[in-house]
């Protein structure tokens, strides 16, 4: 019985240390291709991040000088980690547009796109290189099963950008595993029943998400570049019937962001043809909303 457990014992720790050169050597190698990976044109002034209703909404090829980064579920820890990885390789980003929708900064998606397995896995296995000790710290405390498979997966996407790197003299304004404008095709206005609207049983805030955006404002100040926070078009529906206690939420956190400016689209009107959802532009709506950011970002 000794015997077998020592064996075991011994076969965990080859395996543990097999799995910690794979990732450390892969982050080792990714991030000495860093600087190309993340390079952008010199045009490229202005980025657009967030979750996924800035990733349906925002078409930079729309947006003249601009990149959009935003991935579904993208906590603002991600957001923040993408945002100070860009700018230190590409000193010409002026503004940066963060999505502020009104649940962002709900204890709900904290739980969610912060710390359930589905997001963890999905974010780590392309940002985990990114990340400081407390980003990993704070994922590890609340799901260390998760972020371990996460982990695991980076190796694989981490050596595959590296030879990408190889074949690209730069990203231009298209970034590898970085998030990017998302084509919706999709209807479901007549089977959304309006849940995004708020109507949880306790709504409570996200002090995490609201930490994590009064970092990115700090971040966005220490490098003079301009934070914008951005609200896209909502269906009338959605908008009809946001919560009190949702609405009261976002209008202090934007309050304490009163050095950042808001461009609150939220009520910006198209036709029911254009929203995937009620919170989500399709592509119909993005070809529309990009077209008229970019009149208003960029006046001839």
């Amino acid at each position: 019985m000794k015997k077998l457990l020592l064996k075991f014992t011994l076969f965990a720790l080859v395996i543990a240390i097999y799995l910690t050169v794979l990732v450390t050597g892969s982050e080792y190698l990714i991030k000495q291709r860093k600087d190309l990976l993340l390079k952008l044109n010199t045009d490229v002034e202005l980025v657009f991040t967030g979750n996924s209703t800035v990733e349906c909404a925002v078409d930079d090829n729309l947006v003249s000088g601009s990149v959009n980064i935003a991935q579904s579920g993208e906590a603002y820890l991600y957001s923040y980690s993408k945002i100070k990885a860009l700018i230190e390789v590409n000193k010409q980003i002026n503004t940066v547009f963060l999505g502020f929708s009104y649940g962002d900064i709900l204890l709900d998606k904290e739980e969610s796109w912060l710390y359930s397995d589905e997001f963890i896995i999905e974010k780590i296995q392309y940002y985990n290189y990114l990340l400081d000790t407390p980003e990993k710290s704070s994922i590890i405390r609340n799901n260390p099963k998760a972020y371990f498979k996460g982990l695991i997966k980076s190796v694989f996407n981490n050596l595959i950008s590296v030879l990408k790197s190889y074949s690209q003299e730069s990203s231009g304004s298209k970034l590898t595993n970085f998030g990017g404008y998302k084509y919706l095709i999709r209807d479901k206005l007549g089977a959304d029943p309006g849940k995004d609207a708020g109507n949880q049983a306790a709504i409570q805030k996200s002090y995490q998400q609201e930490k994590y955006l009064k970092m990115i404002s700090e971040l966005c100040r220490e490098h003079s570049i301009k934070l914008i926070l951005l609200n896209t078009p909502k269906h009338r529906s959605y908008y009809e019937n946001v919560d009190e206690d949702i609405l009261k939420i976002w209008y202090d956190t934007r309050n304490l962001l009163e050095r950042d400016s808001l461009l609150d689209l939220s009520t910006y009107e198209l036709p029911d043809s254009c929203f995937g959802d009620l919170s989500h532009l399709n592509y119909k709506g993005a070809d529309q909303f990009s077209r008229y950011l970019n009149d208003l970002i960029n006046p001839e």
